[in-house]
């Protein structure tokens, strides 16, 4: 018998080094001949290497693996810790009172281990701690094996594997979803649910793992006084006839749905207690974007507290307020140091998700419209949400605007920037929100935030009708609150509005100008190199630069209108004198984002400055490595890119030669070869921009080849020497002939 155990156990430990596909068909055979007791000494090693415990590593590559990148990888990771999957089925198996499973405190987030060793937990932790009785302190916690697995899953979010790991950082957006993404979206339907029908699949799983407990250990002594999360006790069930056995059998909710309770403290605790302060790494937008599925989610379960009649009820009615008092120094310290860049939208869609719970509302008529005409519903649910969390509405918009200030609104890159904060004063001009709001901020004023305990936070659900108490963290805000409709803002928007009308102003001067020069440069063209530059039309930068220009003015004029409609501000008028005196052409100190001088300081640049110093930067991309525009094949790009680096391989002495002549060969080699240049990029391989450079001498691309203009323009000689000589030989060949004299006639 113990010779058959070593055996089990050994061969899941080898399995554990296996290939992925191998290691998880043959590991769901191996369990299902392992016995209890085997399972319960390999269930830690296993989780362990599943997550990278212990090096923290990239563990079975849940953070990595992506449905592109790898999709037979992808569907049978999927399978193997899906809900139903075997790795569930063994935690299911080891749900036993005797059975334990010990985490370090060690191993926990900052924040976590902050909050148990003070203890600020809730009731959920009591029965869960694991104390030594000599120093009286907890040293661990005692988790059965779901629990272990699931506050494990959430740990592993934390790591920073887009600094660590190179490979990690390609996946980490929008277009490139991990294993991890969608199992952090199918745990949380699962385990809450919206619909009050729902079941927790599967069902009926040891109801006995977390019966009612006496009150938590009390010998503990903590700095502070613990504050525990009081599950509401079955009084306050309506007593209707469905419900009447359950009330007077007197059996805890924990019974029915303890998986819910441990899904919803172990992510919330963790995920939105990260510590995002100027010491610690940001979190990689992964990261954001599964919180950002944890609120949506939390908001669709606690919106249906309202006809639920079941024992989840009163998760329900606590999932929200237990997000409140965690969220706010989270998303405004994360707000505070996350670049402005095109991630940003990904933070500033969480915010608009959480301040939004009306569009996660379970009502079957809303699910039947489209979301995205979901507004703002005089409902009173919703209403009590914005009073419980109105700093999260105000202070949050308040705290980014002046980041925004100092944007140049004449690049294109920061008009998108500005666009998004437009977006956001959409949501704010939802009907009847802006009068709530500033209702609310007339109601209670800059006292609102002016607290040294949770108990004077007199918005609270407190009333009798209320689940219970879930007091809020010691949190203290120094900074005081700054009222969102008041003088002050109004102040800040109007010059704000100023800011953007003048670059509005500016860009239009210089839209005309530009389209004034090109009609003039396009004059001056001989008719062989206009006729040359329409058959192999490429995208310049300029062109594309003056495509991403026209668009600038309309995205200005929308968020002047949208912000202004918002704070009830009018449309500044401009003066051509104002124009002229913050214009490009007015004397700026010189100044340049690459000085390494200690006195720099880029915050107080002005926009016009920075339009300056935006001026002068030149091209530093390789023009053959742009990418492939609408009116090019995309299979041609690729080809035709290996075969140019194969001929640029094997002949750049030649190339190089014929470039620095100055006959007729050189002419024509400096119209057909690229000229040398020197590339720049930024380069970020542990999560930190290092700026490179390369000299790349002058080399030949026939990506012009690839666009659809020249296709054709070669389509139409095939076919003309097809029915003049019966072969498309004869047509390639006119059709070189015609480029290369095109090319000679360009050259004088």
């Amino acid at each position: 018998m113990t010779q058959y155990y070593d055996k089990n156990v050994n061969r899941v430990l080898e399995l554990l080094n296996y290939p992925i596909l191998e290691r998880c068909n043959q590991l769901e055979s191996v369990f299902n001949e392992c016995n209890i007791r085997e399972l319960q000494d390999i269930f830690p090693n296993v989780v362990q290497s599943v997550f990278g415990i212990g090096d923290r590593g990239i563990g079975w590559g849940l953070r990595t693996t992506t449905k592109k990148n790898a999709p037979q990888f992808f569907d049978t990771l999927f399978q193997f810790f899906a809900p139903m999957g075997p790795l569930f089925q063994i935690c299911y198996r080891l749900l036993n009172d005797a059975i334990k499973f010990e985490i370090n405190l060690d191993q926990l987030p900052h924040k976590i281990n902050e909050m148990i060793q003070t203890g600020q937990y809730s009731l959920f932790y009591a029965d869960l701690l694991n104390v030594d009785t000599f120093r009286r302190q907890v040293i661990s916690l005692s988790l059965n094996a779901f629990d272990y697995y699931i506050l494990h899953f959430c740990i592993y979010a934390t790591f920073p594997l887009h600094k660590m790991y190179p490979a990690a950082l390609q996946v980490h957006n929008e277009h490139m979803k991990t294993v991890y993404f969608f199992l952090t979206a199918e745990y949380l339907c699962n385990f809450l649910p919206c619909r009050p029908d729902s079941v927790v699949m599967p069902p009926n799983i040891c109801p006995t793992v977390k019966s009612p407990q006496p009150m938590p250990i009390q010998p503990l002594q903590p700095k502070r006084s613990p504050k525990y999360l009081k599950i509401p006790s079955t009084s306050v069930y309506d007593a209707s006839n469905s419900n009447a056995q359950f009330i007077r059998n007197t059996v805890s909710p924990r019974v029915h749905a303890w998986r819910t309770e441990s899904v919803l403290h172990f992510f919330i605790d963790t995920w939105l207690r990260y510590d995002v302060d100027e010491t610690r790494d940001l979190p990689s937008s992964e990261f954001i974007r599964v919180v950002r599925i944890l609120i949506k989610q939390t908001h669709s379960f606690a919106n249906s507290a309202y006809i639920d009649d079941t024992p989840m009820v009163n998760l329900r009615k606590l999932a929200q307020p237990m997000m409140r008092a965690p969220f706010y120094p989270f998303l405004k310290s994360t707000m505070g140091r996350w670049p402005l860049d095109s991630s940003f939208s990904v933070v500033l869609e969480l915010w608009l998700s959480y301040i939004q719970p009306w569009r996660y509302g379970f009502d079957w008529q809303l699910q039947k419209s489209n979301e995205n005409n979901i507004e703002f519903l005089t409902d009173n649910r919703y209403q009590t949400f914005i009073l419980d969390n109105l700093i999260i509405y105000t202070q949050i918009f308040v705290h980014i605007l002046p980041r925004f200030e100092r944007l140049d609104f004449t690049s294109f890159p920061n008009v998108i920037m500005l666009h998004r904060l437009v977006k956001v004063s959409k949501v704010f001009n939802q009907t009847g929100l802006p009068a709530k709001l500033l209702q609310a901020e007339q109601s209670f004023g800059g006292s609102y935030l002016k607290y040294d305990s949770p108990r004077k936070q007199n918005t609270f659900l407190c009333s009798a009708n209320s689940p219970g108490s879930y007091e809020w963290d010691n949190l203290h805000y120094d900074d005081g609150y700054t009222p969102m409709f008041g003088d002050a803002m109004q102040n800040t928007i109007q010059k704000f509005l100023k800011t953007i009308c003048i670059a509005r102003d500016q860009v239009i001067k210089e839209i005309i100008a530009k389209t004034e020069e090109n009609k003039e440069r396009y004059k001056s063209l001989g008719i062989f190199k206009r006729i040359f530059n329409k058959i192999f039309e490429e995208m310049s930068c300029d062109v594309q630069k003056m495509k991403e220009y026209n668009k600038i003015p309309d995205i200005l004029e929308s968020a002047v209108h949208t912000l202004g409609a918002m704070f009830n501000v009018d449309v500044p008028d401009i003066s051509g004198e104002e124009i002229d005196t913050t214009s490009p052409n007015c004397t700026q100190p010189h100044f340049s984002l690459y000085d390494d001088s200690n006195y720099l300081d880029v915050s107080r640049i002005s926009p016009f400055q920075m339009m300056n110093n935006l001026a002068n930067i030149k091209a530093s991309v390789d023009p053959a490595l742009l990418p492939i525009q609408t009116y090019e094949c995309a299979f041609l790009v690729r080809l035709l890119h290996r075969l140019s680096c194969k001929m640029n391989e094997k002949f750049h002495q030649e190339i190089e030669a014929l470039w620095y002549r100055s006959d007729i060969k050189g002419k024509l080699a400096r119209r057909i070869f690229y000229g040398p240049m020197t590339t720049q990029w930024f380069d970020k391989p542990y999560g930190e921009s290092a700026l490179c450079e390369q000299q790349l001498p002058p080399r030949l691309s026939l990506r012009y080849f690839a666009s659809y203009q020249c296709l054709f323009f070669v389509a139409i000689f095939c076919i003309i020497g097809y029915i003049k000589c019966h072969t498309v030989i004869i047509g390639i060949i006119a059709a070189i002939m015609v480029l290369l004299t095109f090319l000679y006639m360009c050259s004088f």
